[in-house]
């Protein structure tokens, strides 16, 4: 910001309203909002999209869900035909278990549908909270799909054939951790035994 030398009695009113208006937007509340952005949410790895939760609440990813915290990130389909998803997250539930009051304190699970026209909030509210028995700290997530298919790209969960791209039935069962706050990333099989799952995310 520039500084000027006010000499004028007829200046201090602009002077003083500028100084107020500087006060207002370097206040600790706006600087908390603007305050820097992780590495890998600056280089786009990480897009705000809008999302919208199996509890029916909406949330933009990487300010609400990700911003300073440990997370695992997956995707999946509810009507899984190939057997994989309900695997996962059967596994991953065990891994809940094992995180106990951790669980939405400074851990959280983020499961993203890849056909948000099929899973909407009620199916995946009936799929998280009637079948796995979801607690606090683990959201199914749907959106539109172009924000999903944004978070997936940027994620690296994409093949270079676009066809095969587009087909869900090849969706991988590997999940994604960060831990945002100290910019560290992994991935890890979420097929594999829950207490492989439950170390990777508990080391990063």
């Amino acid at each position: 910001m520039n500084r000027r030398n006010f000499l004028g009695a007829g200046l201090l009113g602009p002077a003083a309203a500028t100084l107020g208006m500087a006060s207002t937007l370097f206040s600790p509340q706006a600087a908390a909002a603007e305050r820097k952005k992780s590495y890998a949410a600056s280089r786009g790895w990480l897009p705000n999209v809008p999302l919208v939760a199996h509890t029916g609440e909406t949330f933009n990813f990487y300010d609400d869900l990700v911003r300073d915290r440990i997370i695992l990130l997956n995707f999946f389909v509810v009507g899984c035909s190939e057997g994989r998803c309900p695997t996962t997250n059967a596994n991953l539930r065990k891994v809940q278990d094992m995180f106990g009051e951790r669980m939405g304190k400074d851990v959280f699970f983020y499961s993203v549908t890849l056909q948000p026209e099929q899973d909407t909030v009620p199916i995946l509210k009936e799929y998280a909270e009637d079948i796995f028995e979801v607690g606090p700290g683990w959201l199914f997530l749907t959106g539109k799909q172009s924000d999903i298919d944004t978070l997936r790209h940027a994620q690296g969960f994409v093949d270079p054939d676009p066809e095969r791209d587009r087909d869900v039935t090849l969706h991988s069962s590997t999940g994604r951790l960060i831990d945002d706050n100290n910019n560290r990333w992994a991935m890890v099989p979420l097929n594999t035994s829950a207490n492989n799952v439950y170390t990777a995310l508990a080391k990063l």
